[in-house]
């Protein structure tokens, strides 16, 4: 077994204490990248209608945070779902739409709910525990690239 000497420890010292001005910068690069992995989990996980709420996700990097998920109005009911309930006009005395081809007005409707179709929680849950070790180690690859060449 080799001894570890001052100079050794020094040398490693200095590199943690240079490394933390790095480790922003790196763990903010990695954090866009983890995100992009999410973003992609997503995408092939959201349930496609029309197309909108898949063209909805989006990564978006803030000063303090990185946002990334649907923008969609809608995408809470298609994650969670919805109860049953009652859609009545917000500004008019009917509803008015087609069925079969066919006009239909009416004064209320009563939407039996839609079961959830989670794709956010998923996807989240696919990479959440990758995420960390991914950090750690682009930032240990930082400290070794620069003070261990």
């Amino acid at each position: 077994m080799t001894a570890v000497g001052a100079a050794d420890i020094s040398r490693l010292a200095d590199a943690l204490r240079a490394s933390g001005k790095e480790s922003d910068a790196t763990t903010q690069r990695v954090a866009v990248e983890a995100a992009n992995f999410l973003l992609v989990e997503m995408e092939v996980r959201v349930p496609v209608r029309s197309g909108d709420l898949r063209r909805s996700l989006s990564v978006r990097v803030e000063p303090n945070r990185i946002l990334v998920g649907p923008t969609a109005d809608y995408a809470p009911f298609v994650e969670f779902g919805t109860k049953p309930h009652v859609i009545k006009p917000k500004d008019k005395k009917a509803l008015s739409f087609m069925v079969g081809g066919r006009r239909v007005t009416v004064r209320e409707v009563h939407h039996p709910g839609t079961r959830s179709q989670p794709f956010v929680r998923p996807a989240f849950e696919r990479w959440v525990d990758t995420i960390g070790p991914m950090i750690a180690e682009a930032n240990v690859k930082t400290i070794q690239d620069r003070y261990y060449r």
